[in-house]
């Protein structure tokens, strides 16, 4: 601020020497006089107004040096945290919620020579979307719809029939915890099953089966595992009591080369002894039945449902392309006979990216007990157990995200208990051209 005083002083020396006087001698007194004693009191005064400046510009910097300090520890508290384990960054919903789901339109025709039986054709639909949300902790939540009935092994919904309102209801809603164990999950709610099925098939459990209750599952790459526990049926305080289903399934993964196997067993109990045909009184789906005394015209399970299976997958590349065989066995420790069923099956070629093809083969044979009827596939012979047959199919995606995929099931229902066809086996042969998308 000196520099400046001096200027200004300066500039009003001059001014005073310009002054117009009477004479040169009175004007150079005067100019002299006023000059000297203005020029002491405004050196005081800007020297004052300087002093001033220099405490501003002091207190101006020591504010900026405390903001500075202020954003380094802001910064220093932002990089602790990040650092804490378990820290997670904040994401936007559209980041924690995705939407997937399927469609599938289906013609289906099946010829029959049951006795009384005609042959049926029809046009139906399936849709399934999912939707899911991350939560912190790693928590995911997960709803889902699907068109249908109440029926538990499918959700097709029939068109054509007098264009009324489709049946649309809760395919799954589950909370899933992804514990702090590499590979263990815990599950609750109405839920995917986990439990393996051998080569895709449906020996015991249809794909469209959704089991109600907890479940533990563990995989490391290595080992995998399931708990499961099912309700079946709950207590309605009326004449339906409480019924409970568990399982565990375990097994280990092995590499050879290129050739991949997996190998597991499972355990599987079902209550059905003495209760009423499930979902359908009147039609326990093959498994063997009596007639409920108390209620004419229904059926009551004869043997309870005590699954042992056994499977083996073999992935490997043939041709080229890569193939799958597996094979898989049951059987019901509960039951009198008829307690057994395998099922064993190829495929060639795998439909996962635009044109790719795939074509596949199982053959299938499930006696009456050896499963529960009410889960098991309910496409090969019209759904349930007491049957045997053939399985070729053939798929081949446009995309990759829809295929068209062409079934044809040569079956027979062998009749064991005499309810179906007077004891008498009979044929069953069924056909599926099916359009599939995808989407997520």
């Amino acid at each position: 601020m000196k520099p400046l005083v001096m200027f200004v002083a300066l500039g009003l020396a001059i001014a005073g020497q310009t002054a117009t006087a009477t004479t040169q001698h009175e004007a150079a007194q005067t100019v002299m006089a006023v000059s000297v004693e203005e020029f002491q009191a405004l050196k005081q005064e800007f020297a004052a107004l300087a002093r001033r400046f220099d405490a501003m510009e002091a207190e101006n910097a020591r504010l900026r040096g405390g903001q500075v300090a202020t954003r380094r520890a802001m910064g220093r508290l932002e990089d602790d945290h990040d650092g804490q384990p378990g820290a997670e960054a904040p994401v936007s919903w559209t980041e924690r919620i995705s939407l997937s789901g399927d469609f599938r339109y289906r013609y289906e025709y099946t010829g029959t020579d049951q006795n009384g039986a005609s042959n049926l054709s029809r046009n139906r639909i399936r849709a399934r979307p999912v939707l899911k949300a991350q939560l912190p902790a790693d928590v995911e939540v997960a709803f889902g719809l699907a068109t249908g009935s109440t029926d538990p092994t499918s959700a097709n919904q029939t068109l054509g029939e007098f264009g009324e309102d489709a049946d649309v209801a809760l395919d799954i809603a589950y909370v899933n915890w992804a514990t702090p164990i590499d590979g263990l999950h815990v599950f609750a709610g109405k839920l995917k099953n986990s439990f393996i099925r051998a080569g895709g098939n449906g020996l015991l459990w249809d794909g469209d089966w959704r089991p109600e209750g907890l479940n533990v599952v563990y995989d490391d790459g290595t080992f995998f595992g399931s708990l499961l526990g099912n309700i079946v049926q709950a207590d309605d305080g009326v004449g339906s009591h409480e019924e409970f289903s568990w399982g565990a399934q375990g097994g280990v993964k092995a590499a050879l080369g290129a050739t991949q196997i997996r190998a597991g067993a499972t355990y599987f109990h079902f209550p059905a002894e003495g209760n009423r045909c499930y979902f359908e009184t009147d039609d326990c789906r093959g498994n063997t039945a009596v007639p409920d005394p108390a209620n004419p015209g229904n059926f009551l399970y004869a043997f309870d449902y005590e699954m042992l299976e056994g499977f083996l997958e073999v992935d490997f590349d043939a041709f080229g392309l890569p193939a799958e065989f597996f094979v898989d066995y049951v059987k019901n420790g509960d039951a009198d006979g008829e307690d057994t069923g395998y099922a064993v099956g190829l495929r060639l070629g795998q439909t996962d990216a635009r044109a790719t093809w795939h074509a596949r083969y199982h053959y299938q044979d499930l006696e009456a007990d050896a499963v529960i009827g009410l889960l098991t596939d309910s496409d090969m012979a019209l759904g349930g157990t007491d049957s045997k047959g053939h399985k070729l199919s053939a798929a081949y995606s446009f995309t990759d995200a829809s295929r068209v995929n062409l079934t044809y099931f040569i079956a027979e229902r062998q009749d064991s208990n005499g309810v179906e066809n007077g004891g008498e086996a009979y044929d069953v042969d069924t056909l599926f051209v099916d359009f599939e998308w995808k989407y997520k």
